[in-house]
């Protein structure tokens, strides 16, 4: 075996790990609070019924959940009265492998990028970060949608790249094909069609070029088809073209629209695209905690909103929940593209990678109510990873190969102790984990993940009983969420009272009541 079959291997043994990590997470995590909805639609979809006839659950739920779901359909087809009564578990548990063995493709572009752009053992080092990191690894094993945007937001960013950078017809096909593939798997990415055009405005104004306007309408309109094409294909064509003046829109900005155009107007797409829009939009407008929101209060810093938001929530989540070692690594590429790179070079190569991270934590931070944890901004991390090849291609001397050996094994270490349960993960900024959800609210630590972990902590101390509504002297178990009240229950008021002595698997907290602690 040749040296220039070394690096086919090592991606090899990362990714073999990878799913090693991911398979034993599998089946421990319980199922989490999205999973059945997500799991549902795409059963739904199978059925050919692709409408949205709960907003509150089928806002977000998109195409893709069908790859999910196909676990049980190929069991249903060989076994046609299959039956079973434990509300789906299995079944979303078969779905969750989907998940994982796609998540692969992610390590393979990332490789593929990092190794274009530095070398064959930056994209090594690449593909290594995104294979350790815990925000990607504990979404890559659920079924909802997380994992399959961070594919094709990376996806469509590299394609575009490519067909900027060589011109190629190939390119600009699948360029085209990730950006509509996008639209099936995360309403988020219809950002996309705002983002790729501010590229290239801000590309051309940079490197001085002439827009040749023929070619680039051309362009434009065939990526603007395969978009109408595929879009409605994955909706199954389900009522394209329906008349505007038939919907009955939710949010006040599609409500604006509806009255601007014609009523008469046929829509291009499938009513269960412009819906999910639509239904999307009016939850993010009612924002979180009520009755009839969608999402619970948006909780960061000891800080609660009903209703609200708070600009600096992705900013302070990504601060608390990304590896130290990331953090510094982040610091060292942007140090380095500073002084290693012309403007010119930067417009070139990262800011292909840097434009969408850039673009989403504006948007997301300062326009967006809907922020429930940093599952929503995981499709950012791919493309840091890859532009951190950087820092490896420039790790020339001994000593700076060996601080990259000691970030990777600090790295290993600090997401290693959250085996299992990477979801919780929080950084040593964080010293006191059982305080951790005054740094990052109750929805970066709880996504109710860990019922399986509590389970098996009260099978083996029976003195530890589920918190009462009244106040009472015991050992008691109480959730994140509970405990910071995000959904408004008033419930537990006499506990919040008290500071937890400790933790159970992050989202759980432990406290000891006393008879002094009762007294007025």
């Amino acid at each position: 075996m040749t040296s220039k079959y070394n690096h086919i291997i090592l991606l090899f043994l990362l990714i073999a790990c990878y799913l090693a990590n991911g398979i034993s997470s599998i089946q421990r995590l319980s199922i989490t609070a999205d999973e059945g909805s997500h799991l549902a639609f795409g059963i739904k979809m199978l059925k050919g019924d692709p409408a949205r006839t709960n907003p509150e659950k089928d806002n977000s739920k998109m195409p893709i959940s069908v790859l999910n779901a196909l676990p049980r359909a190929i069991e249903q087809y060989f076994q046609p009265n299959l039956s079973r009564d434990d509300n789906g578990v299995m079944d979303t548990v078969h779905g969750r492998y989907i998940t994982l063995f796609f998540s692969v493709l992610i390590i393979l572009l990332v490789f593929q990028w990092s190794r274009s752009l530095y070398g064959t053992h930056a994209g090594l080092f690449s593909a290594f970060l995104y294979c350790c990191c815990p925000n990607s690894i504990a979404n890559a094993v659920l079924v909802t949608t997380e994992t399959y945007s961070a594919f094709f937001l990376l996806a469509t960013m590299y394609f575009f790249w490519r067909s900027v950078d060589t011109g190629r017809s190939r390119d600009l096909v699948w360029f085209a094909l990730s950006l509509a593939g996008a639209q099936l798997a995360k309403q988020s990415l219809f950002h996309l069609y705002v983002l790729v055009p501010v590229c290239m405005l801000l590309l051309l104004l940079v490197q001085k070029q002439r827009l040749r306007l023929g070619r680039s309408m051309g362009r434009v309109l065939f990526v603007a088809l395969v978009s109408l094409l595929l879009i409605n294909a994955g909706f199954i064509f389900w009522h394209v073209g329906k008349p505007l003046g038939e919907y009955h829109f939710m949010s006040n900005l599609f409500q604006r629209v509806q009255q601007v155009l014609p009523a008469g107007l046929p829509m291009p797409f499938s009513e269960s695209f412009i819906t999910g829009l639509d239904q999307a939009k009016y939850y993010d407008q009612l924002g979180g905690g009520f009755v009839q929101s969608s999402f619970a209060n948006v909780t960061i810093l000891d800080k609660s909103s009903t209703g609200g938001s708070f600009w600096y929530y992705y900013f302070v989540s990504l601060f608390f929940k990304t590896p130290i070692s990331y953090l510094l690594i982040f610091a060292c590429a942007g140090w380095l593209l500073v002084r290693k790179q012309s403007l010119r070079q930067f417009m070139q190569r990262e800011f292909f990678l840097l434009a969408p991270v850039v673009y989403y934590l504006v948007v997301f931070s300062f326009l967006y109510k809907t922020q429930c944890d940093i599952r929503h901004i995981v499709f950012l991390y791919p493309l840091l990873f890859v532009c951190s090849g950087i820092v490896y291609q420039y790790a020339a001397s001994k000593l700076s190969r060996w601080l990259l050996v000691a970030a990777g094994v600090w790295l290993l270490l600090s997401v290693g102790s959250y085996f299992n349960n990477y979801y919780a993960y929080t950084n040593e900024f964080i010293t006191d984990k059982k305080e951790a959800y005054r740094f990052v609210g109750a929805s970066n630590l709880n996504f109710n993940q860990s019922d399986y972990f509590l389970r098996d902590y009260l099978r083996t101390h029976p003195d530890v009983q589920p918190a009462p509504a009244y106040p009472k002297t015991g050992r008691f178990v109480l959730s994140v969420d509970q405990y910071l009240d995000i959904w408004n229950t008033g419930k537990y008021q006499w506990l919040r009272k008290k500071k937890p002595i400790g933790h159970i698997a992050h989202s759980y907290l432990l406290f000891v009541i006393t008879d002094s602690d009762l007294q007025p």
